[in-house]
């Protein structure tokens, strides 16, 4: 494959009217800038290894080597991180680096490793993007693949080694192992036609220019004007041979030999400079955030104690004023909705439906566009985290009664002991309740009977957590228990320096818990490691990858599992833990300001 790497840098100044490219010769990059017909270099560098592809992004360079990811720093002159992934390819797409690998593509965010991945049955020659979608080939066949679906596929005589998109035409160009060009009409996304097909030998390699196709076929290259895309024409052919080649700005650049040659629209051929390879350097399509870049802030004028919520459309945010406000994942004010007292348990969301409880003894059941569905009223009020699955709301009020009330408004079952329900309801995979009271951690049937309960001894504070086939719950005098949630019997259990503060997280088979001095990691084993020290944290909120986000004096912090500290920001204080969304950590606090934090994690 030619069409290989696309660099990318907010490193370099843009000039005005200027092409940026990086051009090698043995183990030298050098980047240079062209403007009309001159070049000139910017600077060079003498690599310790001899890259096939890359991406350039501010001071950083992604580059493959040997079928390895490897990040090299531009400045220090050093490889600072390698990324253990099978790569045969490498394209850059959307602020994404996408990496093709066996039966796979890695859609890989630059600025923090994290990515999502899609799978294929054959492996990946190659991929574009078209509509935010991406277009794959593999074996003999072309597909558009969408959220990890493949809607359609193209099959091809013999096995397709190269495409290329022009999204203007919304056409599609491919090349096959046994030299058939083709060309499909994807005027209709999801009705792909294939216009024409024609035989060029040798062929190996395709790219768009405009209305001009301009394909390598050994050692020729051939250009065909293509304004009738059923019927294109040969307007010039070159005897030379090509090892690497970029696209940009309605020019063609490529390496023949060891020289860099450019191609524009008009067809002229000049010559450029001594060079083996040609990659590009690229402006974004938007500005590169970088993790902790503060995206907005909005102030809602009122104290928020609750946990804000983050969907894949909405941010959802509960006051003391008992006034619930839905945002935009861009922080523009949508509604509110005001309770009849204070709320301080976090809002949850099930299909379309917002679930709330007040200090005003009702339960409420919101549309997303704010308007009442119906309200519940219970004997007391809800102050603790409540759970909501398939089958309704799990809540335990204040007078100690646990519910489970049906997404139509009706009680399905209420339990009722001698104690005071202390913690939230945690209900795990196959409907059974957890919650902890004053002395004793409680487990019921889903159909609200007793299964077992376990003394304690003392007042519990933590929503129970579940591992595996463990209970964890945390206790006001520091400790934590981990109990067997088949049988009720405590394992183990550990002191630690929890507050009325404290709460549970899960990552993997590992607690994360916040107490009055630090951060605390908890196996299932209960080994104990402080991993960070600073003064009263908030509830740690845990993104899939492992990054940590809490809140200490007024300071958001970011840690991966490690301890090994991400960044950090000035909000304010809260004891309220942050919340995650995909790209977002949102922080609400005591003086009713919201702040929205990019971070490229996953809820």
């Amino acid at each position: 494959m030619w069409k290989i790497a696309v660099f990318f840098s907010v490193l370099l100044v843009t000039l005005s009217f200027s092409i940026q490219l990086m051009v090698i010769y043995d183990n030298v990059a050098s980047l240079v800038t062209i403007e009309g017909e001159e070049m000139k270099k910017i600077s060079k560098i003498a690599l310790p290894f001899l890259p096939s592809k890359g991406i350039v992004i501010s001071n950083k360079a992604y580059f493959v080597n040997r079928k390895e990811l490897v990040v090299y720093d531009l400045e220090n002159k050093e490889i600072v991180k390698k990324l253990q992934l099978w790569v045969e390819d490498l394209r850059w797409s959307d602020n994404s680096l996408l990496i093709l690998s066996k039966k796979k593509i890695f859609l890989v965010d630059p600025a923090t490793f994290n990515y999502s991945v899609v799978n294929l049955l054959e492996d990946p020659v190659d991929v574009e993007t078209y509509e935010n979608e991406l277009i794959v080939s593999y074996g003999k066949y072309v597909s558009l693949v969408k959220g990890g679906e493949e809607i359609w596929k193209i099959e091809a005589p013999s096995n397709v080694v190269d495409i290329s998109m022009n999204p203007k035409r919304r056409a599609l160009a491919g090349i096959t192992e046994d030299g058939t060009l083709f060309l499909v009409d994807l005027e209709n996304t999801f009705a792909p036609k294939v216009v024409f097909f024609t035989k060029v030998e040798n062929a190996k390699n395709v790219e768009w220019l405009g209305n001009l196709l301009f394909v390598s076929s050994g050692s020729r290259i051939i250009i065909m004007n293509a304004e009738k895309l059923n019927a294109p024409e040969i307007t010039k052919e070159y005897n030379m041979e090509i090892s690497s080649i970029v696209k940009t700005d309605g020019s063609i650049f490529f390496t023949s030999g060891n020289i860099l040659y450019r191609i524009d629209s008009t067809l002229s051929m000049k010559r450029l400079s001594v060079a083996q390879r040609v990659f590009l350097v690229l402006s974004p399509a938007r500005e590169v955030i970088t993790a902790g870049e503060l995206l907005w802030k909005r102030s809602l004028d009122s104290e928020v104690r609750a946990s804000p919520v983050v969907t894949d459309r909405f941010v959802f945010v509960a006051d003391v004023e008992g006034v619930v406000h839905a945002m935009s994942l861009d922080g523009k004010r949508l509604w509110d909705y005001r309770t009849g007292f204070v709320i301080t348990a976090p809002p949850k969301v099930y299909l379309d439906r917002i679930y709330v409880t007040s200090w005003d003894n009702f339960l409420y059941a919101l549309s997303e566009d704010g308007n009442l569905v119906w309200k519940v009223k219970l004997e007391s009020d809800v102050s603790r985290p409540f759970e909501v699955n398939s089958y309704g709301v799990y809540l335990a009020t204040d007078g100690g009664k646990v519910y489970l009330i049906d997404h139509n408004s009706g009680i399905l079952w209420q339990f009722k002991d001698d104690e005071w329900v202390s913690t939230g309801i945690t209900i795990d995979e196959t409907g059974i309740v957890y919650f902890g009271t004053l002395r004793n951690l409680y487990s019921l049937y889903p159909n609200g009977s007793i299964r077992w309960k376990t003394k304690t001894g003392y007042l519990l504070i933590t929503k129970p957590s579940v591992v595996e086939n463990n209970i964890f719950a945390g206790s006001n005098s520091g400790w934590l228990f981990c109990v067997d949630r088949s049988r009720g019997n405590v394992i183990w259990k550990r002191k630690l320096p929890l507050t009325l503060n404290s709460s549970l997280s899960v990552y993997k088979n590992l607690l994360i818990t916040n107490g009055n001095d630090g951060i605390y990691l908890i196996d299932l084993q209960g080994n104990v490691k402080k991993i960070v020290s600073v003064e009263s944290p908030s509830p740690v909120a845990v993104s899939k990858e492992g990054f940590l986000f809490f809140v200490s004096n007024g300071i958001l912090f970011s840690y991966t599992i490690d301890g090994q500290k991400r960044w950090e920001r000035k909000v304010g204080e809260t004891t309220a833990g942050p919340a995650i969304g995909e790209e977002r950590v949102i922080v609400a606090t005591r003086d009713g300001t919201v702040y929205c934090f990019f971070d490229s994690v996953q809820p």
